[in-house]
């Protein structure tokens, strides 16, 4: 017999969370206040008629907790600019949802985050993480890169060496919060047989080194990763000596230059300068201990 006081397993579920990433992939999130004014408000506002009401809320804009869409008919005037400007995003094809403050607690967001009319992009492989609009592409690269590095630290790499190959490089590379010194490109004799092969040295380390390698564990994008998996299996089992590893980022996931503009047009805040992405490669060449 089912325990009345243990919540099932649909109760369970965050739609938002579980959601496929299209669905999750923008939003913005609105204050608690307002979404309990515009619980208790009249099922109409004067002057609002029911179609209207319906094409700004109930089509427009997800709100409230179970990420469905708002009740039609209730809206205040906080909701009702910003519905105005969804509805606008809806029409050229941009699913931007919205979720109240309450929420949110239940997701991660950079500093100072979550804030009101700002637009957030989800992580591609995390979906707790919300990165601003502006930022999206740096810290999602970052994110990976770093979780490349860690990984094979974990499995007892000594020696690391971050070859640029395309896209983003040294200015960018400056600007990643990750824990290897840059290259010295001046006078390192690795730069210059780097630089002869057509790629450019970015960063090195040298480590101890673990006798107990592993796999790190709560790694996004390794699971996505072919050959990231090939690399930790070839350590693991087989004594791997030598590795190269590769970081990329080719695909944009929608945020572009197009995207910027009409949000910039309904009065959407980026959170910041906008960082268009660049197709990017690297390459971790290295050691294990």
């Amino acid at each position: 017999m089912a325990d009345p006081d243990k919540p099932s397993s649909e109760e369970l579920q965050d739609p938002l969370l579980d959601g496929p990433y299209a669905a999750r992939q923008l939003i913005v999130v609105v204050d608690d206040a307002a979404v309990e004014e515009a619980k208790r408000k009249q099922p109409f506002k004067e002057g609002t008629s029911k179609d209207q009401t319906s094409l700004l809320l109930g089509t427009a804009v997800s709100v409230v907790s179970g990420f469905v869409p708002f009740p039609v008919g209730l809206i205040v005037p906080v909701l009702a600019e910003l519905a105005k400007g969804l509805t606008r995003l809806r029409e050229e094809g941009v699913q931007v949802s919205v979720i109240s403050q309450a929420e949110a607690a239940s997701l991660r967001f950079p500093p100072g985050h979550p804030r009101h009319n700002v637009l957030y992009v989800g992580h591609p492989a995390d979906p707790k993480v919300y990165f601003t609009t502006a930022q999206f592409h740096r810290l999602t690269f970052e994110h990976k890169f770093a979780e490349a590095v860690h990984l094979l630290m974990a499995l007892g790499a000594t020696t690391l060496e971050v070859q640029h190959i395309v896209g983003w490089s040294s200015e960018f590379s400056s600007k990643l919060g990750v824990a290897l010194p840059p290259a010295d490109m001046e006078t390192s004799a690795e730069a210059s047989r780097t630089k002869k092969s057509g790629s450019q040295l970015l960063f090195t380390a040298t480590l101890e080194g673990t006798k107990t390698p592993k796999v790190p564990e709560c790694l996004v994008w390794y699971h996505h990763e072919p050959t990231w998996q090939r690399i930790a299996d070839g350590r693991l089992s087989y004594g791997l000596k030598d590795f190269t590893l590769t970081v990329s980022y080719e695909d944009d996931f929608g945020i572009n230059a197009g995207l910027k503009l009409k949000a910039a047009k309904v009065g959407l805040d980026l959170g910041g300068q906008f960082e268009d992405h660049q197709s990017t490669v690297w390459r971790i060449v290295g050691k294990f201990a």
